[in-house]
């Protein structure tokens, strides 16, 4: 026998016993996430109840409401992980955390410091905060028995399932040509915001104004949309194209040293949403792509995101021109007197900084449906006009006249009379308004098996690059719609597809069509 033959006869009856030994670690992952589901309708079904009758939790005060509300979600964040063995950069974990951070924030933070927890706020309803608590269960234990609708898979033995180190990507002519597309979209924005600015225009805003008089120059049109839309939308997506086409450790540094000066620009315009969502989902994206980001460098991301988060909503009260390091410091430490977190350590500041938008849901569910009847899905079919391309252009030309007023602006005046501007809103406070309990209990369900099923699409094998960019588009979107409306989704859907799978294949088709160049060689006379 020969020593290959020894090799493989030793090695087959490891390779059985450690076949046995997961197969029986997946029959005990999905007898326990059968008994989980079991265990989670009744308790959906339950704050569904409660929801509907615009019920509070039947705890005899905010402090008890408030700590049981954090618990239930970090224990339903906690069980989808593990039932699932996802990591921290999974789609579903940065979708929960996002939700969480929104929800959740106000919450411990006056779990800390009481009644002052609300200070910043222009409107406290008691009777709505203690409304919405059940609201956020309901949310998360939706998305529970979502993910827990999905079978679990059998984990490879080699490690985890997410570990892509040594695919070989395939080098076609399509993914060549998506590559193409998303360095020129990144070129394209530079150039456009560089001389849109040269010529007194976007980052001049705010370089002489900060963070309010560029968005004051979003409002009126000083900025033209096309501009907003390459720095708010195209600039991040080309960096999320990049990073499902670098399919070695060079591609994946270019992606790093590209997204710095993104992240440079969204900073000096203010914006915390964009910057965030895009080094998140990049960092998902890269280690999907074989980039060894294991669980302390996804703490060390996760501390990152921390820190930025405050300091940025901090640095929106200086102009560019007056940063410096000091202010910058002054902002990483909550010195800036302007902001509502002046004087706050990094944590109260920091929750603080989250806890906003939790304003949207207090007032929808205390106006829902006593002052405002269910929209029944009216703004979910008014955000879907963001996917018709050009129509600022083609509606005026079919002289067709399309209101829409997004949920923001609706709860404008119950929270803040008087102002142009206010929070933005929340995906769950929108769903809520759409369709009462039903709406969250439907939403929430399809994102917690969609996420799920997406994630392990994208890990079960080495993903098609254009899959996998368009995920990271899509998955993108949904965390910026977690605090703000619908358009978000449908925007990527749309936009996202024709940019990942239409384009390349217009720009293959046509390489293809080209005759083949024929080289002529000179033959010398003899």
């Amino acid at each position: 026998m020969s020593m290959a033959a020894e090799s493989g006869a030793r090695l087959t009856p490891r390779l059985e016993a450690g076949t046995a030994v997961a197969r029986r670690h997946w029959v005990n992952r999905e007898y326990l996430r059968l008994t989980l589901a079991l265990l989670a309708t009744p308790v959906t079904l339950g704050l569904a109840w409660l929801v509907v009758r615009h019920g509070t939790l039947p705890l005899g005060n905010v402090r008890s409401a408030a700590l049981t509300t954090v618990m239930f979600c970090l224990l339903t964040i906690g069980l989808v992980l593990y039932v699932h063995r996802l990591p921290l950069l999974s789609f579903p974990s940065l979708f929960l955390a996002v939700t969480f951070l929104f929800t959740c924030s106000p919450l411990i933070l006056y779990l800390f410091e009481g009644g002052d927890a609300f200070l910043s706020w222009e409107v406290v309803d008691t009777q709505g905060i203690l409304r919405g608590m059940p609201v956020v269960m309901l949310a998360f234990s939706s998305f529970l028995l979502g993910a827990l609708l999905l079978p679990t898979q059998i984990l490879a033995l080699a490690g985890a399932a997410g570990s892509t180190a040594g695919r070989a990507a395939d080098i076609t002519p399509r993914l060549r040509a998506l590559r193409t597309v998303g360095f020129a979209m990144y070129a394209v924005s530079a150039l456009l915001i560089a001389a849109s600015s040269l010529a007194g225009g976007t980052l001049s805003f705010a370089v002489e104004g900060g963070y309010a008089a560029y968005h004051d120059a979003k409002r009126s049109g000083a900025i033209p949309q096309v501009v907003g839309v390459f720095v708010a939308h195209l600039l991040p997506w080309s960096l999320l194209i990049l990073t499902a086409t670098s399919a070695d450790r060079r591609s994946r540094r270019q992606v790093v040293l590209l997204a710095v000066p993104f992240i440079v620009v969204m900073l000096g315009v203010g914006d915390r949403g964009g910057p965030i969502a895009t080094m998140s989902v990049v960092a998902s994206g890269l280690y999907l792509m074989g980039a060894r980001i294991g669980l302390w460098r996804s703490l060390a991301i996760v501390a990152l995101i921390a820190f930025l988060i405050p300091t940025i909503l901090n640095l929106r009260q200086v102009p560019i021109s007056e940063v410096s390091v000091s202010t910058f410091a002054n902002a990483a430490t909550n010195q800036v007197q302007a902001a509502n977190t002046f004087g706050d350590d990094p944590v109260s500041g920091f929750l603080s900084s989250m806890s906003s938008v939790y304003q949207t849901l207090m007032g929808t569910v205390v106006a829902v449906p006593d002052t405002e009847g269910y929209h029944l899905g009216r703004d979910y079919l008014a955000s879907l006009t963001v996917a018709v391309p050009f129509r600022s252009i083609i509606f005026p030309f079919l002289g067709a006249e399309i209101e829409r007023l997004p949920p923001s602006q609706w709860i404008l005046p119950l929270l803040h009379p008087g102002k142009n501007a206010g929070l933005g809103y929340l995906q769950l406070a929108e769903a809520y308004l759409q369709f009462g309990a039903l709406g969250v209990v439907g939403l929430y369900l399809i994102f917690g098996w969609g996420l799920t099923r997406l994630w392990r699409s994208m890990t079960s094998k080495a993903p098609d690059p254009r899959a996998l960019a368009f995920a990271l588009i899509v998955v993108m979107e949904m965390l910026l719609w977690v605090r703000n409306s619908s358009s978000f989704g449908v925007r990527a859907v749309a936009w996202g597809w024709i940019i990942v799978y239409v384009i390349p294949a217009l720009l293959t088709r046509k390489r293809s069509a080209e005759p083949p160049r024929v080289e002529t060689v000179a033959v010398p006379h003899r």
